[in-house]
């Protein structure tokens, strides 16, 4: 199994196809993308995937992972044995557990792409291929999926500490148990994510193609990620640097020069065609000025056709690639001020805010050197959710604790109710740090908020979460309350009802044209363009206001809002110049 990662926009897709050919030579080949964008069909010139192998070269089938069909196929297979499970381990009626159940796993889509990638490892029907290919989503969502057999163990866990519950109950009654469809589901859950977590850690079977770019920006996020990799004990067999003009100074690398985008099998194979192995010679490359052929003296945008675009909320938008980041980036240097403070703010995982404005960014909020009224943070929603959940646990012992000194043994009680937060959906906790900025604006400290978010795929789904986690809060919530009667959890759910209000506010607040929008950025290639049109309607069906769409990198103003193609762009000043060279064309707001 190949997995093909890299910062988006990379190339990932392009390499991801192109080596799926190459492996379909030697043997049956399954081509996967496990990106919510989906993309891989229109590189391959195959139109939309499916969840079902579609055959598109000889030896080669390809199919676009569909989480939420896996997601329906489980629950359809499972679901009466988890209520059965919770119904024994919890105080709950039925009535209650069903609509926990289905509150719950809607979100959980990366756990049930993890559960497929075991299937199609494991189970016969799939035994045909005998090489795997994974074109992948950008980094941070990729170890996101990369860790999830770890969360998927703590699912298990408090599934398996609520079946334990029961059979202590039976044994306690009869003096015997015998295991039944629970305890077989449990088991056939736990060799599934024992066998793809030991498949990703066998260098034999898994490894990693890196696809990077020889670029500052992406440099530095490749070797996060290759860190990153080595810490999940996951190989990487090569670094393929694509789009490179020269030869990169990368050790040991693959090396594919700029081409125009390829798409089709054709294409595909002579873009494969043209990689060749280097060993760089280091020596001293002659550095590229940032604004190299352009002047900063007359400007075709200005600061106030800037702030047009921006909004109390303002979210830059797009596929992997295009200039995300930077635009962000140079939005908020262009507009802020001493009073018309703004703060710039990363919610991708893999955050490179800090990496464009050549400066150091925490998850606190920094002010940014040359620009008054400018501070940005790289927020590690992570670490921000795992704060609730360890506060929540320490309430939960503390409460527990008292049980036990009145002579109450609740021991299986205290590990289901400390491990509830194991149920929230993966992603729960970017819209945690969202919801943290929905309070934050709602203090008046920032005029403004403009946010990079994570690429066009794990944005629609952080789009959809508000309403998504209220359903699963409301549910959690009711199972605190019957955990009430037994020992007092209104400390615990406290916090639970300031996340809930939170997200109700920010969710309203996504939905108000006044106060929120999203800048989407492309670039005028035919898959990008694709890609831009289905996120455009996408964020319209969910009722949010599209201000504007900027291409990227043209070759020259057009009648569209548009910037230029600039290399090397680091830094506040660099930045700032290029902003001023955008070609803005202002909607009118109603």
């Amino acid at each position: 199994m190949t997995f093909v990662v890299g910062k988006g926009g990379v190339g990932k897709t392009t390499c991801a196809a192109a080596l799926g050919l190459r492996a379909a030579t030697r043997a049956p080949t399954l081509l996967l993308s496990t990106d919510p964008a989906g993309t891989l069909g229109d590189v391959l010139g195959a139109g939309p995937l499916s969840a079902e192998p579609a055959r598109v070269a000889d030896g080669l089938d390809a199919l676009q992972l569909d989480a939420a069909a896996h997601r329906a196929a489980f629950l359809a297979r499972w679901r009466a044995v988890l209520v059965t499970i919770i119904d024994r381990g919890t105080y709950l009626d039925r009535d209650d557990i069903e609509p926990l159940v289905d509150a719950t796993f809607p979100g959980a889509d990366e756990i049930f792409a993890v559960l497929h990638l075991g299937e199609l490892l494991h189970d016969a029907r799939w035994s045909r291929y005998e090489r795997l290919v994974v074109d992948t989503a950008p980094t941070g969502h990729t170890l996101r999926l990369l860790e999830l057999p770890r969360t998927f163990d703590a699912l298990l866990a408090l599934l398996e500490a609520m079946q334990e519950k029961h059979r202590f109950m039976v044994r306690a009654l009869v003096h015997r148990y015998r295991a039944d469809a629970a305890d077989a589901f449990l088991r056939d859950m736990r060799a599934r994510a024992t066998a793809l977590r030991d498949a990703l850690r066998d260098p034999a079977r898994t490894a990693a193609v890196v696809v990077t770019r020889d670029e500052p920006v992406v440099a530095a996020e490749t070797a996060r990620l290759v860190r990153a990799l080595g810490e999940r004990e996951i190989a990487v067999a090569a670094i393929v640097v694509n789009a490179a003009e020269g030869e990169p100074d990368v050790p040991n690398a693959f090396v594919v020069p700029r081409l125009d985008p390829p798409r089709g099998v054709d294409g595909l194979r002579a873009w494969a065609e043209a990689m060749h192995e280097h060993e760089p010679q280091r020596t001293r490359r002659t550095q590229r000025k940032p604004l190299e052929g352009f002047s900063s003296a007359s400007s075709a945008s200005s600061a106030v056709q800037l702030e047009a675009l921006v909004r109390p909320l303002t979210v830059v938008a797009g596929k992997g690639g295009v200039g995300k980041t930077t635009v962000a980036c140079a939005l908020a240097v262009a507009t802020a001020a001493p009073d018309r403070p703004t703060l710039l703010v990363s919610t991708d995982p893999a955050p490179s805010v800090g990496d464009a404005l050549g400066i150091d960014v925490p998850d606190a909020e920094t002010p940014v050197p040359g620009v008054p009224g400018l501070a940005a943070r790289q927020m590690d929603a992570g670490a921000a959710f795992a704060r609730l959940v360890a506060s929540y646990q320490e309430r939960i012992d503390e409460v527990f604790g008292g049980l036990v000194s009145h002579g109450v043994d609740a021991a299986h009680d205290r590990a289901i109710v400390r491990e509830l937060l194991a149920l929230a959906p993966p992603g729960v906790d970017e819209l945690y740090a969202l919801a943290e900025l929905g309070a934050t604006l709602e203090e008046g400290r920032w005029a403004q908020v403009i946010v990079d978010p994570a690429p066009t795929g794990h944005l629609l789904r952080l789009l959809e979460m508000p309403a998504l986690a209220l359903g699963w809060t409301h549910q959690l919530m009711r199972l605190i309350l019957k955990y009430r009667e037994v020992g007092g959890l209104a400390e615990a759910g406290e916090e639970l009802l300031r996340f809930a209000r939170r997200t109700r506010a920010l969710g309203a607040m996504l939905g108000d044209a006044a106060r929120a929008g999203v800048l989407v950025v492309t670039l005028d290639e035919p898959v990008v363009r694709a890609e831009s049109a289905r996120l455009i309607d996408a964020v319209r069906a969910r009722g949010m206001d599209v201000v504007g769409v900027l291409r990227n990198r043209a070759a020259a103003p057009g009648p569209d809002m548009s910037a230029p193609a600039v290399p090397g762009l680091l830094g506040v000043d660099a930045l700032r110049a290029w902003a001023a060279r955008w070609t803005i064309a202002v909607r009118d707001r109603d």
